[in-house]
């Protein structure tokens, strides 16, 4: 198990976030942990980038309203 804490400073408003990890593998150090976690997240944003440009994910609009009601109907 491995806690991460990152904190972020955007002009004076500082928030910090600790998350959890779960994981198999035994004997390793805290640096390569930490390795392995930031190359985990670089893979997410990288995808998240690619979504927002190829499919316009962040201009949907479904959370808006009852959208999302709507949506489920359908399902």
């Amino acid at each position: 198990m491995a806690a991460v804490e990152s904190q972020r400073i955007i002009g004076d408003k500082v928030s910090t976030e600790r998350r959890y990890f779960i994981s198999s593998l035994s004997g390793i150090d805290a640096e390569t942990i930490g390795r392995m976690i930031r190359s985990h997240w670089g893979i997410e944003n990288k995808l998240h980038w690619s979504l927002d440009v190829s499919f316009g994910e962040d201009d949907c609009r479904i959370r808006k309203g009852f959208g999302a009601e709507n949506v489920l109907s359908f399902a």
